[in-house]
């Protein structure tokens, strides 16, 4: 049984990888390198990471594509996908996460903002082995916005896609709610959950308010703490 998280970095610059790999090695992580987007595909195959931290420019096939194939592979679990970029517009990173990413993580990236976003991913049985962030301990008081919580489905996932509480609502259409009931997954953020859908984040804000009243969703923060909130 694994007592460490595992990383997997596919980027073809040395110099990222070696950053990515220190960093998140001092924090505890298990790392592994590919410098290829065909030889990412083979060690996630061989390793089975929690998660992948991949480039979207690759000197072989595209970024894109490489997360598509992991995440219609078949594993012993679902790996947790941060998309790296230098390109940042908004149709950037709504394309990458629509391709199967959790997290789209722009580059120039600090070494906080790196441990961060996999510490999202991690599995909760697996936290106690790494670090949150290697510079700073959040202070007690500090809230996450609304925007930055993570919304889980209460109920199974099967009877979010058969049924649609908005039938008769006019908040959103019955197309793009059960769009919403998808990309809940209990690892995207509100605001990359708009992203994904393409929606105003009033909208999803307000949809989601209702499925909060409906006792159909909880909202998390990044540490996977429960949040009392009424959006």
């Amino acid at each position: 049984m694994r007592s460490r998280p595992t990383v997997l970095v596919v980027d073809d610059s040395p110099t990222t990888c070696l950053f990515i790999a220190s960093t998140l090695e001092q924090a505890g992580y298990d790392v592994n390198v590919a410098l290829k987007g065909q030889e990412g595909l083979a060690k996630v195959a061989a390793f089975h990471p929690y998660c992948l931290i991949l480039d979207v420019m690759l000197p072989d096939i595209s970024g894109y594509a490489v997360c598509r194939q992991v995440q219609q592979s078949i594993l012993d679990h679902q790996v947790y996908v941060i998309l790296i970029s230098a390109k940042n517009a908004p149709l950037d990173q709504s394309y990458g996460l629509r391709q199967g990413a959790h997290r789209y993580l722009p580059k120039p990236f600090t070494a906080e903002d790196l441990v961060q976003a996999v510490w999202e991913g991690v599995p909760g049985h697996l936290r106690q082995s790494v670090l949150p962030s290697t510079f700073s301990t959040p202070q007690k008081n500090e809230r996450p916005t609304y925007l930055e919580l993570i919304p889980r489905r209460v109920v199974d996932q099967d009877s979010m896609r058969t049924r649609n509480p908005f039938a008769h609502s006019p908040i959103i259409k019955e197309k793009q709610a059960r769009q919403l009931y998808d990309a809940i997954d209990g690892q995207r953020t509100l605001d990359e959950i708009a992203n994904v859908i393409g929606l105003e984040r009033r909208a999803v804000t307000n949809t989601l308010h209702e499925l909060l009243k409906k006792n159909c969703i909880q909202m998390y923060d990044s540490a996977g703490k429960l949040m009392e909130t009424t959006l």
